[in-house]
Order: C-alpha cells, then structure tokens, then sequence
C-alpha cells in the first residue's frame, strides 16, 4: 500500500510540474511575440522595385557580367619613352636636319620650345614616332650631335592594362544593348524613366573607356622621344677702356645728356606759354597796386 500511494503521489507531482513548464513557455512565447513588432507595410518605393525587377530579368544582367569573364586575347602592348639631351655645333643646320630625319622617319614634331641667350640657343622637342621605327629615330638624332649629354630609354608593357580596359568597355556595352532591349519592353512611365537614367549613366561611362583606350592605344601606336638640343656660344668679355676713353665716354654722354633735356623742355612747350601769360598778368597787378 505504501507503496502504491508513493507511486501516485509521484505521477501527480511530475503532472503539476510538467503543467507548470507548459505555461511557461506559452507566456514566454507569447511575450516574445509581444515584444517583436510587426513588420512595416510595404511602401510605394518598394512596390515600384518590386514591379521593376519583374520587368527586368535578373538573367539578362547576369548574361552580360558572365560574357565580361571571359578573357580578351591582344598581342603585346609596348609604350616606350625617350629622353635625350645633346650638343650640336650649329644650332640652325641641326635644326634642319632633325626636322629631316622626322619626316623620312614616319615621325612628326607635337611641340617645340626654343629658348635664346646671349650665351645659347636651345630647344625643347617632342617628338612622336611610329614605335618600328623608334630606336633607328634615336640614333640619327644622336648622329646629329657634337656630344651626348644624357639618354635615357623606357618601355613599359601596358598589356594587361589594354585588356582591363577592353573587358570593362565590352562589359558596359552589353549591359547598354541589355538595358536597351528591356526599354522596349518597359510599359510604366517610371519603369522607362528609370531605364533611361541608367542608360544615360552607362553611356558615360562607356565614353570615359573609350577615351581611355584611344589614349592608351595612342601612346602604343606612336612612341615618344623628348629631345633637347642646344648650341652654347663662347663668352667673349669686351676690355674696359682706361682713363682717357672713360672720360670722352663722359663728354659724349654728358653731351647727349644736355641735348635730352633740351629736348624735354620743348616737349613742355604748352607749360611754357601758360607760366608767361599768368606771369603777364601778375606783373601788370602788381605795378596797379604799387601805384595805389
């Protein structure tokens, strides 16, 4: 019997536990849900991305991204700059004949800056060669030269430079004729409105590399040689003369002196004329006072 009442007693007990726990965690899931709040309604903005991304196919953009992976195979891009300083013996018939050498040379001249001294005569040049004929240009104009101050030579690969902007360019450009083909299929006017601003945002960018790539394309195509040429003239101090010449030097300028003041007062002719007739009248009142 003991027993038994024991084994009651216990059932009941785990009951009311178990009872109990259950209460608990429906209180305590019912605070939680009390304590979340509800999500806000969706709002027009929403709503419009919402009608806009069913519009656009996410599988469109994706196309054009995927086809920018793949790679861009170009032949080797090399953009070589040259520096050159040198001495020649007659400024004008080097002159001449540099300005030969870069028309026989598939060449022309960008820029020039020619600067002139009593002691030289330089020039500054820019010179813009087809890149084949690049090194054969430097060694005629350093035939050109009495003496070769300084020369300097770079080439830079700019390979995979070309391909970056090749592969973004092509990139937007699918994204472009994407964004086109959607627009012809976009019925909501904010739909259209939207597409065409980022169009118009594509289309710039499109530009920008397009500039980029002339650029780049330009300094590969055509290498660069800044040339500086000059002819240094000897100093020749002229002999200062003794006591006798310095002091004739001083008659002939004190002479030339006198003559330049001769000169400025009859320049002031006018100033004259006025100084006499106010002189006239101040006379002729100072003799009426007098005989007052």
């Amino acid at each position: 019997m003991k027993t038994i009442y024991l084994l009651l007693l216990t059932t009941l007990m785990f009951g009311s536990c178990s009872n109990k726990s259950e209460k608990f965690y429906d209180m305590a899931a019912v605070g939680a849900a009390e304590e979340s709040p509800a999500p806000p309604p969706p709002s027009d903005k929403d709503i419009a991305e919402a009608d806009f991304e069913q519009t656009i196919p996410a599988s469109g953009l994706n196309q054009s991204t995927n086809s920018s992976t793949e790679k861009i195979k170009v032949a080797e891009k090399i953009k070589k700059t040259a520096y050159l300083s040198i001495t020649v013996d007659d400024y004008k018939k080097a002159r001449t004949e540099i300005e030969k050498i870069v028309k026989s040379g598939n060449a022309y001249i960008g820029s020039e800056d020619e600067q002139n001294s009593a002691y030289s005569i330089s020039n500054n040049m820019v010179i813009r060669v087809i890149n084949k004929e690049f090194d054969s240009m430097i060694n005629n104009l350093v035939a050109v030269a009495s003496n070769v101050n300084s020369k300097s030579v770079n080439a830079e690969d700019v390979t995979a430079q070309f391909v970056d902007i090749q592969s973004r360019l092509k990139s937007k450009k699918e994204i472009e004729k994407r964004y086109l083909d959607i627009l012809q299929k976009a019925s909501k006017i904010s739909d259209i409105l939207e597409i065409e601003q980022k169009l118009g945002q594509i289309r710039e960018e499109i530009e920008a590399k397009e500039g980029e790539l002339k650029y780049l394309a330009d300094q590969v195509d055509y290498s660069t040689i800044n040339l500086n040429f000059h002819q240094e003239f000897e100093y020749a101090p002229t002999d200062k003369p003794g006591f006798w010449g310095r002091l004739g030097n001083a008659f002939v300028n004190g002479w030339h002196g006198f003559l330049s003041f001769i000169v400025g007062l009859t320049y002031a002719w006018p100033l004259w004329i006025l100084l006499g007739i106010a002189g006239y009248f101040l006379v002729k009142f100072i003799k009426r006072q007098l005989r007052k």
